[in-house]
């Protein structure tokens, strides 16, 4: 049946519709990229509410 379709579609005349690369016209909106003052490791530690040594402690996700 998928190809039955498939040959339905290759009967279409598209003679002059563009190609779509989106189904939508919206275009996602990027900032540059640009490097800022970052968060220094010792003070990112101090808002951990568990931590072992220079890492955060989390609950084991694995077995």
């Amino acid at each position: 049946k998928i190809l039955d379709w498939v040959d339905q579609l290759n009967e279409i005349d598209t003679t002059g519709v563009e190609p779509l690369i989106h189904l939508s016209a919206e275009q996602n909106v990027m900032r540059e990229d640009i490097p800022t003052d970052h968060l220094a490791h010792d003070k990112a530690l101090l808002n951990a509410p568990k931590k072992d040594s220079d890492y955060f402690r989390v609950p084991k996700v694995m077995d």
